[in-house]
């Protein structure tokens, strides 16, 4: 309906149809994120982010709110010449880790996600500021549908996003609309996985 599938079209497809290399730029992909009507994947060699699907909120992180019905590529400004290593999503935000462990956010931004201590969207690719995790490096990024955790290279779990159901595990409710560190006591998380509204 969006074009998530990358295929140029709106149509569904009812079984696995390949995407040839050449409409991503020729590299192997190794990584892949599906939101609720969006793509995103990240390639082997160059690192590179591409997208492709549903628009609305920016989450495909072109600086626009259109459609695209081919992946195209995230305009690497945005990263500041960072390689990515990783690229999680949820129903309309995506969270992308830096080969340093910085972190950038983008797309919706309501309830928090985004993580800049305001519920606006973003349109492309925005860093957190550094004392966004005390300075610490992430080494794991997860995004839930409106909720985001980064587990730290210390063993650290920062959370924020909605907290709704209690997924944010900080003992209320509430969103968070920046990252906040999750008291575990002397454990150290090793990774971290969600559902929709739920985390492990």
């Amino acid at each position: 309906k969006f074009g998530q599938l990358g295929h140029g079209d709106r149509e569904l497809r009812e079984s696995p149809t390949r995407l040839g290399k050449d409409m991503y730029g020729g590299s192997s992909a190794v990584m892949v994120a599906c939101g609720d009507n969006h793509t995103l994947v990240l390639m082997a060699l160059s690192l590179e982010v591409w997208s492709c699907g549903c628009g609305m909120y920016g989450q495909l992180g072109h600086g626009d709110i259109a459609d695209k019905l081919v992946l195209t590529l995230v305009g690497a400004d945005g990263f500041r010449g960072v390689q990515i290593v990783m690229v999680a999503t949820g129903a309309a935000h995506i969270v992308a880790l830096g080969a340093e462990g910085k972190v950038w956010t983008w797309g919706n931004g309501r309830f928090g996600p985004l993580g800049h201590n305001d519920g606006k969207n973003r349109l492309v690719p925005t860093q957190l500021p550094g004392e966004a995790l005390s300075g610490a490096a992430a080494v794991q990024v997860v995004a839930g549908a409106h909720h985001t955790v980064a587990v730290t290279l210390e063993g650290e779990l920062w959370v924020w996003g909605h907290g709704g159901f209690g997924q944010l595990g900080l003992g209320d409710e509430t969103n968070r609309l920046a990252p906040t560190l999750v008291g575990i006591g002397e454990s150290q998380v090793l990774t971290v996985a969600f559902g929709s509204v739920h985390t492990l």
